[in-house]
């Protein structure tokens, strides 16, 4: 076993793009070396505070001229302190793992591949790739010496696992299964054989292609899907041509290039409470505690997920470095200190690393057979036992055990068949080159009827007009090209009646969308938009004819954007200083679509493309939930934020954006398999799951209330009658509380006769300070507002209220009533709470200029069936429902003879509320007699 060394961290700084330039940020990060590691600071933009962290490495590629921010670092800089431990490790048969984490453009796939050309701005795994061929061809000649280099790409998306080097019509719908071996679990996809850098480089390009295809149909962003590279290594060398036995030194070089950091909102400030784990995905929070345990010695469950899983190999046996990219800018603070502290993390985390060197491969995968099976027989047996260490005996045996023993008897069996398959290899000896020669080839044939061998171009070669992809990812931009030819070329959905020449099924996209006629005698190229085909030229949509010029940006459906391509007559077109990206494009809807600042914007543009998906999912799958962007003002922080409205049936729900966002990743994947289901003339089934994303059982924030401090001041109580409001400013109701002062004895008044001198009154708050003053603070009751197209009842269940003395603590606990269960308008408490506050400066600051925030929370009522007592699903409820025509004659005739007659007399205790509230709270349409 090797040596126990911490995993190495990197923290490489970019340049300003486009987007911050606009929104005006400036920069918040700088750098330092130190004598042994270095540092980095983050400044926050709001408080000026400079936070400080340490790492192994710190690379600044923002400026080659600003002073005072660290020395500029190259990717020669980069390649010499990281990718060489990367190359001489592979070398020596240690496998090697190789981090990307960042936010979403922060420059991760720079560090890691670079561009290729020219040459020096390559990245550490084409320059270590190439160190790696350039040693075997030193050894071409050498017939004692044998190498066999291949790869395999994968992507871990909503925990499915998806080969990114097989056609996507050969991907199995659940995705494919890991299985265990001797180096930790894989999953059987496609290796791709390499006698050269540009084997490896294919393998890429087929890749991006593949995940490019999948962004655009289905907009799953790129940030949320991790991408896994395994570039596999061996080196056999026998001591004769002859020789039965070869010293063998293999190696695993794994390229991880892991979801953003995006930014997740505070439960208490974003006015919504996320489900714990949920901060960007499970794969990362399994992630986040495989690291936690790790670092502290403690044995981690690397089932948690299936990225993890995969990784388990690589982060227990292996050399371990990570590249965190951050931007600069002040815009994107919290994600930059999310990625610094996830670095932060993994800094910890130990490992020993062994060397993957045999002199006799041949018995020593035998032994490692032996070994193996004892080991699974061992576990076998574990399993039969129970806690108090009693058998278990087979009669009785819970259907749970038989099912691990059935998947542990299944992974022995496939052991045996990994074993068998590495000692043919090596007793066959290495692939010859022809073998390998034959199996690229029938890949790239199969590529090619796959996407058409126009799309395995190069795009310079291409020389018709042409779109190409757009994507937030600058590595996915542009691999995807659509030709047009001479005359007319129709773009749309799959159509056996009309086929399309261009064909998209992804979401928005309709039968017969478009047409592109290209003129060669006036070489103009005009696109004819068809009816209620969403579509979008340089951020306006059309319809009708537009003619197509170089650089215009189009998109089609809810997910295509493309980048018009004229060879040829490129200075007839729009003449911008370097080619339209996918932000550009974006932008200037943002600019159409909102009119609102830069930043915001373009948050709310993105909210209303990918609300529409979601409607389109819901309507598609038949899910009784529609959706719409809302703007609403941070109550703390006063910043602008979009959220989304969630409508169902039963109520109308405020999702922050992350939430929403999580919850379209799951609702994309649904649609994906019903999607494959319809294509297939197949019904689709629903997989069975806790919740589904088109339903929501979490607790909300209902609304909140503001209770001014000023009387506690004085050490006068304040009964507050207080307006609840929603996160979008709807009235919500009322909340009644009291805060009242309490005497040097800690009791409440009054302070009459001979408790007059206990009186805490004071005239002014300043002779408080100094002292410790006790009051409580006591939640009576919460009277919801009456909505009587929910048929007069309460929407809500569960109810609870919490609140914090000063909000902006976040060291101070929440103060929390306990649940009302029932659903009711009328949920009461009379819950009561002792503060004792030392009162100084600050909270005399606090008494006189600030207020309480009452959070009031809930869960949204099942809805039920009209005289039926059991919930039930919201679409078989929403078909329940009362003639429109009945009620609208109904609610008329009522406004009628309230018009004529006035308010009705009524018995005591009853109010007119649109309806009729009972004493006890209840509301019913029904007038009393």
């Amino acid at each position: 076993m090797g040596e126990e060394e911490s995993v190495k961290v990197a923290v490489r700084m970019r340049l300003f793009n486009n987007r911050e330039k606009t929104a005006g940020a400036h920069r918040v990060v700088r750098m330092a070396q130190e004598e042994k590691g270095s540092k980095t600071y983050i400044v926050n933009p709001e408080t000026g505070k400079e936070n400080c962290f340490a790492f192994d490495y710190s690379f600044q590629s923002h400026s080659e001229t600003e002073q005072g921010i660290g020395e500029y670092a190259t990717q020669d800089t980069v390649f010499n302190e990281l990718g060489k431990p990367v190359l001489y490790n592979a070398l020596e048969g240690r496998n090697v793992c190789l981090f990307a984490y960042g936010q979403t453009g922060a420059g991760k796939s720079f560090s890691m591949l670079g561009k290729a050309d020219p040459p020096e701005l390559q990245g550490i795994i084409p320059r270590s790739c190439l160190e790696i061929f350039r040693l075997r061809d030193e050894e071409k000649d050498d017939p004692c010496v044998a190498y066999k280099i291949s790869i395999q790409v994968v992507e871990v998306y909503c925990e499915i696992i998806n080969d990114l080097l097989e056609v996507r019509s050969k991907w199995p719908p659940n995705g494919h299964k890991p299985r265990l071996t001797k180096d930790g679990y894989v999953v059987d996809t496609v290796t791709r054989p390499c006698s050269c850098y540009i084997d490896i480089e294919k393998a890429f390009t087929i890749a991006d292609k593949n995940r490019s295809v999948g962004s655009h149909a289905l907009n799953p962003e790129s940030s949320r899907a991790h991408t896994i590279y395994t570039i596999n290594y061996m080196r056999q060398k026998k001591t004769s041509p002859d020789a039965k036995q070869a010293e063998t030194i293999s190696a695993k070089i794994n390229l991880v290039d892991l979801a953003g950091s995006e930014r997740s909102e505070s439960a208490g400030t974003s006015g919504q409470m996320l489900k714990e784990g949920n901060a960007i995905n499970l794969s990362l929070t399994a992630l986040g505690s495989t690291i936690k345990a790790l670092s502290e010695g403690k044995r981690p469950n690397f089932r948690d997920s299936k990225l993890t899983l995969l990784l388990q190999g690589s982060m227990t046996n292996g050399k371990v470095i990570m590249i965190a990219a951050v931007s600069p800018a002040s815009i994107c603070y919290d994600e930059s200190m999310s990625t610094l502290r996830f670095a932060e993390r993994i800094k910890m985390v130990k490992i020993k690393a062994k060397k993957n060197v045999t002199q006799d491969p041949v018995a020593e995968i035998k032994k490692e057979m032996e070994e193996m099976r004892k080991a699974m027989q061992d576990e076998i047996n574990n399993l039969k036992l129970l806690a108090d260490g009693k058998e278990l005996p087979s009669s009785g045996a819970s259907s749970e055990l038989q099912k691990l023993l059935a998947e542990q008897e299944e992974t022995e069996r496939q052991l045996k068949e990994d074993f068998a398959k590495q000692l043919a290899s090596f007793e066959t000896g290495a692939s010859t080159e022809a073998s390998e020669q034959q199996a690229r080839a029938a890949m790239d044939a199969e590529w090619v009827n796959e996407l058409g061998a126009e799309m395995m171009k190069k795009a310079e070669s291409i020389k018709e007009p042409h779109l190409r992809n757009l994507n937030e990812d600058g590595r996915l931009a542009e691999t995807l090209f659509y030709s047009f030819k001479e005359g007319v070329t129709k773009i749309g959905r799959a159509n056996k009646d009309n086929p399309a020449d261009i064909e998209f099924n992804g979401m928005g996209i309709t039968k017969n969308h478009a047409t592109v006629n290209w003129d060669t005698s006036t070489n103009k190229v005009v696109l004819t938009n068809s009816e209620n085909a969403p579509t979008t030229v340089n951020g306006k949509k059309i319809t009708g004819d537009i003619e197509l010029k170089h650089n215009a940006r189009v998109w089609l459906g809810n997910n295509y954007a493309f980048r018009f391509v004229f060879p040829g007559f490129e200075s007839v077109g729009e003449q911008l200083e370097q080619d339209p990206d996918y932000l550009f494009a974006e932008a200037e809807i943002a600019n159409q679509v909102t009119g609102l600042p830069t930043a915001l914007g373009h948050q709310l543009s993105e909210a209303l493309k990918k609300v529409e998906q979601a409607n389109i999912i819901t309507s598609d799958l038949g899910k009784p939930v529609t959706f719409q962007p809302r703007i609403i003002k941070n109550r703390i922080t006063h910043e602008d934020n979009v959220v989304v409205q969630a409508l169902f049936p039963q109520g109308v729900l405020v999702w922050p954006w992350e939430k929403f966002n999580l919850r379209l990743m799951e609702m994309v994947k649904l649609w994906q398999l019903w999607q494959t289901a319809n294509d297939r003339g197949e019904t689709f089934v629903e997989p069975e799951s806790e919740e589904s994303p088109f339903e929501d059982s979490e607790p909300q924030l209902i609304g909140e209330a503001d209770i001014w401090l000023q009387s506690l001041g004085n050490m006068i109580e304040h009964e507050a009658d207080a307006s609840l409001l929603a996160p979008i400013g709807d009235p919500e109701g009322r909340i009644q509380l009291e805060i009242k002062p309490l005497d040097s004895k800690g009791e409440e008044g009054p302070w009459d006769g001979d408790r007059e001198d206990l009186d805490p009154f004071v005239d002014s708050p300043e002779e408080l300070l100094n002292k410790d003053i006790q009051f409580i603070v006591r939640v009576k009751k919460i009277i919801f507002e009456v909505d009587l197209k929910e048929g007069g009842d309460c929407k809500y269940e569960q109810v609870w209220v919490r609140y914090k003395i000063d909000i902006t603590d976040p060291t101070e606990e929440w103060s929390r009533t306990g649940e009302c269960q029932e659903s009711t308008f009328t949920p009461s408490y009379n819950w009561t709470k002792k503060h004792t506050q030392f009162a100084d400066k600050e909270f005399l600051a606090l008494l006189t200029t600030r207020r309480i925030i009452f959070q009031v929370w809930g869960k949204l009522r099942q809805q039920k069936q009209l005289g039926s007592s059991s919930p039930c699903r919201p679409k078989s409820a929403a078909k329940v429902s009362v003639d429109p025509k009945k009620r609208c004659m109904e609610d008329l005739g009522t406004c009628i003879t309230l018009l004529k007659d006035g308010p009705p007399k009524l018995p005591d205790g009853w109010n007119l509320v649109a309806g009729y509230r009972q004493p006890n709270g209840e509301v019913t349409l029904a007038r009393p007699n």
